[in-house]
């Protein structure tokens, strides 16, 4: 979409995301680390176990092709948003 882009870097995929608007010197972090991993309810619950705190729990965000994209948010001891990403089947 307009403000991504993705790159392939074998085998780890990076995307860039534009932020228009608001105040970057307001916010604790303008930088997102999105992690997705191949069973995000699994891993909601281990790093849950572990300590990490969500500030956004597990909730889909978007659906295709027959998947749902679960997602989870939280800040790194240095404020930066990280996300929890993973595709579920439908059904």
């Amino acid at each position: 979409g307009p403000g991504f882009a993705f790159f392939d870097l074998g085998g780890v995929h990076l995307a860039l995301n534009r932020v228009d608007g608001g105040d970057p010197a307001a916010s604790a972090s303008t930088t997102e680390l999105v992690l997705e991993v191949d069973d995000p309810v699994e891993a909601h619950a281990a790093w849950g176990e572990a300590g990490v705190e969500f500030s956004v729990d597990l909730r889909p965000v978007m659906e295709q092709d027959g998947r749902r994209l679960l997602a989870a948010h939280f800040r790194d001891p240095d404020g930066h948003l990280v996300s929890l990403t993973g595709w579920v089947g439908i059904g």
